[in-house]
């Protein structure tokens, strides 16, 4: 009986990835950005816009990680704080702070990327919603404030009012539970009072051959279409690595668009982290390899020079 409950759960997410596909055809176009459509795939009103999440010790919360369940963990202000993916991929956009730092932290679990950023552009701050589009196979976020469209990839503004402008990646890590539990203790812990296991149509989505919804596939076989690469980007030029090859190396130094950058093995996070010259950490963000493809106009991995 499992196996066919199993059956019958993919046979169900291969059909809603199918009419996904449809409907990125058919809706329409709210713009045209860089030769690539933003298309309205539902309302923004689908949606909830979480402002605040609420935060509490393991003990305490509703459906607590397991071990080996992954969180997004950061480091902002004197608590350290971690989001579970699998909340991450069901609620998607998350509005939060600290004192003197708002902050929305992303995840398209289309294309993997998740992201923090401090959520300050045009000299205002700004609170974000899911904008029920995508954009080169990736949600688009969306700012209350001023209706303008938001790459998570980047942190660039799109389209509209503040287009142009650009959000600050704040880092952060993707780690299993237990490992970031281990190296920044008192973390507290998003409760949403929902299912913090990854979603079935997720996993079965990562297992597929799919890249997206909209048909479209790299040619670029680097690493395969859904390799889990971490990107350190500068403009238009990014870095993909993966964390093995990170972990095999200890330590390197790379230089993107004229900077040097430092990139380490955290032992206890079991990750790689990246530091510029100047001693603060940059932002390694993670995504699908066809992601990086679909974002950056030069992507370089570390077999080039």
């Amino acid at each position: 009986m499992r196996g066919l409950a199993r059956h019958l759960a993919c046979l169900t997410a291969a059909g809603a990835l199918a009419c996904f596909s449809h409907q990125y055809r058919s809706n329409p176009r709210v713009a045209v950005v860089s030769g690539d459509p933003i298309v309205q795939m539902k309302p923004a009103s689908a949606f909830p816009v979480v402002v605040k999440p609420s935060l509490v010790t393991a003990d305490i919360h509703s459906d607590p990680p397991d071990a080996d369940t992954r969180v997004l963990g950061v480091t902002i202000g004197a608590v350290p704080r971690a989001y579970p993916i699998g909340l991450l991929d069901r609620f998607e956009v998350v509005n939060d702070s600290v004192p003197g730092v708002p902050f929305v932290v992303a995840r398209c679990a289309l294309t993997a990327i998740t992201a923090v950023y401090e959520s300050r552009a045009g000299g205002r701050v700004l609170h974000f919603e899911n904008s029920g589009a995508l954009w080169r196979d990736t949600l688009v976020l969306r700012d209350l404030e001023t209706g303008t469209y938001w790459s998570p990839a980047t942190g660039a503004a799109i389209h509209g009012p503040l287009a142009g402008e650009s959000l600050r990646a704040i880092p952060s890590v993707v780690a299993r539970a237990r490992d970031w539990e281990s190296a920044a203790p008192g973390t507290l812990y998003m409760d949403l009072e929902d299912d913090t296991s990854e979603p079935i149509l997720m996993r079965v989505y990562r297992a597929s051959n799919w890249q997206g919804v909209s048909g479209r596939k790299t040619e670029d076989r680097r690493y395969g279409p859904k390799r889990n690469v971490l990107v350190l980007a500068s403009g238009d030029e990014a870095l993909a690595l993966t964390a093995e090859q990170v972990e095999a190396r200890s330590g390197f130094e790379a230089c993107l668009e004229g900077e040097t950058v430092r990139v380490g093995w955290d032992p206890k996070l079991r990750t790689a982290r990246a530091w510029g010259p100047d001693g603060a950490e940059r932002p390694l963000i993670p995504m699908f390899w066809f992601a990086a493809n679909l974002h950056f106009a030069r992507v370089r991995t570390l077999e080039e020079p």
